[in-house]
């Protein structure tokens, strides 16, 4: 292990490091059988949805297989800033920032380096930011700050030639845009090199671990292949609260499962469209649903009757 690095630091370059030898391989024809494969399997969907649009991101995919009364909720309550909604943007950027800025740059001057910066910006976040008023700046520095020191004790300095990208857009149209599969992953590092598998994606967390996540994760593998045509050879979700990694190797199979959830999810999204009633799905998130006080099913999980409840702890 480098003198330089902590244990923690070490682990994440052991665990996300890969010999060239040690990288997957994937078929020329991948990127257009998954394409041919949407297509396939979404047509009915164009067709339903006539001259409108739709857009699926990971959080709307996520959505879709969740409490669709909360979803439903959700998308007509206006969405509005706030310190906890801010924190994590504010953090990315102040990431971004920490990979040009002199080493050793304390992170309070990388975190007020990326509010200046967002505050300049034409985005709803620096409209916030500007207007927001001085103790939700304050806090949200604060919590920024202390995010951003835990990235930047727990993961080795990103090198140049690993290609950091921060926050980097993908995004797959199916017939002529009227389906969009978007997403914006936290970091990817490494790229891939002919056929060969070389990038990793890793997204940022606090709080508790999910099958959501690990779903999240393989929703951008799926974007990166239809992108690109090799998908990323490792997908990560790091807890920056725990110091602990979860990692997958990605391949064809794990693919297809994000591709099924993904049609799926459009399904869904269409049949409420037409007129389904909305289902109602208890979980560990009616702990934080504005419905929860009315809602029968909520409310059994909550208690503990829940039958389906099973493994339920953070």
């Amino acid at each position: 292990m480098p003198e330089s690095l902590n244990p923690a630091q070490a682990e994440v370059l052991e665990r996300l490091g890969a010999h060239v030898g040690e990288r997957p391989t994937f078929s020329p024809d991948l990127r257009e059988d998954l394409r041919r494969e949407l297509r396939q399997h979404l047509s009915p969907v164009v067709e339903e949805l006539g001259t409108e649009q739709m857009f699926l991101s990971k959080r709307v995919i996520d959505q879709s297989h969740g409490c669709e009364v909360r979803n439903i909720d959700e998308q007509e309550r206006p969405f509005e800033w706030s310190v906890p909604m801010a924190r994590g943007t504010l953090t990315h950027k102040a990431i971004e920032l920490s990979l040009t800025y002199a080493s050793g740059t304390p992170p309070l001057v990388l975190v007020d380096e990326a509010m200046a910066s967002l505050m300049g910006g034409e985005s709803s976040i620096g409209d916030y930011l500007r207007t927001c008023g001085d103790t939700p700046r304050a806090e949200l520095a604060s919590a920024a700050n202390g995010l951003l020191a835990q990235f930047l004790d727990q993961w080795p300095p990103l090198k140049r030639e690993w290609r950091p990208v921060i926050e980097q857009s993908m995004r797959h149209d199916i017939a002529d845009g009227h389906i969009i599969l978007s997403g914006r992953p936290d970091l990817t590092i490494g790229r891939a090199t002919g056929n060969v598998a070389g990038k990793v994606i890793v997204d940022f967390k606090t709080g508790y671990r999910s099958d959501a996540h690990v779903a999240d994760m393989r929703f951008y593998a799926l974007l990166d292949a239809l992108v690109i045509g090799v998908p990323p050879r490792m997908i990560a979700t790091y807890y920056l609260d725990q110091g602990e990694m979860h990692t997958e190797t990605v391949n064809e199979a794990l693919l297809g499962s994000a591709l099924d959830r993904t049609v799926a999810a459009a399904y869904k999204l269409v049949e409420l469209k037409g007129g389904r009633e909305p289902i109602r799905m208890a979980g560990p998130r009616c702990r934080w649903c504005p419905l929860r006080h009315d809602c029968d099913p909520g409310k059994r999980f909550l208690e503990g009757d829940d039958p389906e409840r099973g493994d339920t702890d953070d």
